[in-house]
């Protein structure tokens, strides 16, 4: 389980969810700042991408795309990223 290093409360997949970039996250509860590996967040991004993009792609003409398509992909690739944050493959400094 991946941990602040100033208060070690568990990593959530809130403070996955509130940034922008996948490599500088803030603790939900003390707010400091919780700073990614860049080699194996970078790996994670790139694969989760990988899948990501071409599920959009193929599914461009779908009817109703944001709410059928883009939240779901997005969302599961939110709880991806913070699934291998959580087990440890993608490391916290």
């Amino acid at each position: 389980m991946s941990q602040c290093s100033h208060c070690l409360t568990n990593v959530s997949f809130m403070a996955v969810l509130n940034t922008i970039n996948p490599f500088k996250l803030k603790c939900s509860k003390c707010k400091a700042p919780v700073r990614i590996d860049k080699v194996s967040g970078s790996i994670a991004v790139a694969i989760i991408l990988a899948i990501m993009v071409p599920v959009m792609y193929l599914l461009k003409d779908t009817e109703s795309y944001f709410l059928q398509v883009l939240l779901p992909v997005a969302l599961t690739a939110e709880f991806a990223y913070f699934a291998l944050i959580k087990y440890g493959v993608v490391k916290i400094k």
